[in-house]
């Protein structure tokens, strides 16, 4: 009974460490968007400090970033690229089988320009 009760406390020690790794991952994914976005809003102050003409229609209140559109531009380029590295070039088939004129009457079965061809006769 007494080891039953120190596997289970294990067992919660084990799951509370685990929920620690995790929030501490979340934090440091957070911290990390937090200064892109900073580092986004630093640029837009030096492209368009307040003497710019632009700089009532772009500035750090005019201009909406939030931390949960960070990681859904992160899935669009990595979507893009893959899907440009995986493309593959369609290839068309442009040869030709048969260029008879009279094609009903053909005892090649349209495949008179084919290579390596063996016709037997029929008797």
């Amino acid at each position: 009974m007494l080891e039953r009760k120190q596997t289970q406390q294990k067992i919660r020690t084990e799951e509370k460490k685990q929920q620690m790794r995790k929030q501490r991952k979340k934090d440091d994914k957070q911290e990390k968007e937090k200064q892109i976005l900073e580092n986004i809003f630093d640029l837009l102050n030096s492209c368009f400090p307040p003497n710019h003409k632009s700089h009532k229609i772009i500035n750090k209140n005019t201009v909406k970033l939030i931390y949960s559109c960070t990681p859904n531009i992160k899935q669009i380029i990595n979507s893009h690229n893959k899907r440009i590295i995986n493309e593959t070039p369609k290839k068309v088939s442009t040869t030709k089988l048969c260029n008879c004129r009279n094609k009903p009457s053909l005892p090649l079965q349209e495949k008179c320009l084919e290579k390596s061809l063996v016709y037997q006769k029929p008797f």
